[in-house]
């Protein structure tokens, strides 16, 4: 049995998501990113902490029993092949979603509700002036994509700097 550890600075890659703006923005640009149904089929990457004040949780504060947020996060086979070669055909979907962890006075925690899901879709063509990749963002259980233009743009320049790995932070590495 091989076993698969996905690396990269998840929570480096969500602080500067939650930075560039990818959280707070509104409307439609006229280039929507489809919902990514049945996500939480595909293969787990990996999961990340991150603390009750981050941008995450900008909408509605994570209050008690709410105690910090757990993202977790997901790929489709075409994105699985690409985490393996650097190249990522069409096709390819990575989703994220932030958990609300909810903490216990003996400090144990679960998940608790879904505070949002965040997308990444290949489509060369279709999103060609952000590399190939459209940007979408969902809160809670909406299926309404909440990212204006200048936010999905801002989404892409963050990830400029992961370039020579096809724009995706999160690395494949076997052991």
């Amino acid at each position: 049995m091989r076993n698969i550890v996905i690396t990269g600075g998840p929570a480096l890659a969500i602080v500067a998501f939650a930075l560039s703006g990818c959280f707070d923005a509104r409307g439609a640009d006229g280039q929507t990113v489809p919902y990514p149904e049945g996500y939480r089929h595909w293969t787990y990457l990996h999961s990340s902490l991150i603390g009750p004040k981050l941008a995450g949780f900008w909408k509605r504060p994570c209050e008690k029993p709410c105690t910090a947020g757990i993202f977790n996060f997901y790929a489709n086979e075409k994105a699985m092949a690409g985490l393996q070669t650097g190249q990522y055909a069409d096709g390819a979907i990575i989703a994220e979603e932030l958990l609300e962890m909810l903490g216990s006075p003996s400090g144990g925690g679960k998940e608790g509700e879904r505070r949002l899901v965040g997308v990444m879709v290949k489509d060369s063509q279709r999103y060609e002036s952000t590399g190939g990749w459209g940007f979408g963002s969902y809160d809670g259980d909406s299926r309404e994509d909440n990212l204006d233009g200048a936010a999905k743009k801002a989404c892409f320049e963050c990830h400029i700097p992961k370039k020579d790995r096809g724009y995706v932070f999160t690395e494949y590495r076997e052991r």
